[in-house]
């Protein structure tokens, strides 16, 4: 059964209440999984990392970004995963399954995206099916990772139900 955290729960609440609109809300929900380091890292597939998850060939290491640069670099991320969104899915999606996609396609790629299961289930129209997709993408290398796994709960459930509203 899919979960979404109390504490990210609240969160979307607040900013459904506040207006704010399906980038900020996606940014947010991003964020609050990929976390922030200024620093960079190396993440659990070896891919040197930055800020809220970036990574890229502008990522070397020993690089310190400050907390404005993190958030440009997040929102710079978040504007390419909407942009392929739009270019791929050719079916209407509510807020809260367009949240989860974004944050998914961010975190995935886009040529994963283009090239997966989900994105063709939800051309489909199949929608059930579609947000059942989530939970496969739990592994780095063979592995499970917790992590991921609780993040593809929250997408799934994010899919089926729509954002909260109390």
């Amino acid at each position: 059964m899919p979960k979404l955290p109390p504490a990210l729960r609240k969160k979307l609440i607040a900013l459904v209440l506040a207006g704010a609109g399906t980038v900020g809300i996606a940014t947010s929900y991003t964020a609050y999984w990929e976390g922030k380091s200024n620093a960079t890292y190396i993440d659990p597939t070896g891919t040197p990392t930055i800020c809220y998850g970036h990574t890229g060939p502008d990522v070397k290491p020993g690089m310190v970004k400050t907390d404005a640069e993190c958030l440009a670099l997040l929102k710079q991320d978040m504007s390419w995963a909407f942009a392929a969104i739009q270019r791929y899915v050719k079916v209407p999606l509510t807020q809260g399954q367009t949240v989860a996609l974004a944050s998914w396609v961010f975190w995935a790629g886009e040529t994963n995206f283009r090239n997966s299961t989900l994105l063709r289930l939800i051309n489909e129209g199949k929608m059930p099916a579609a947000c059942g997709q989530y939970i496969r993408w739990i592994y780095s290398k063979g592995q499970k990772l917790p992590g991921l796994e609780a993040r593809r709960s929250a997408d799934e459930w994010l899919c089926r139900y729509d954002l909260p509203q109390s």
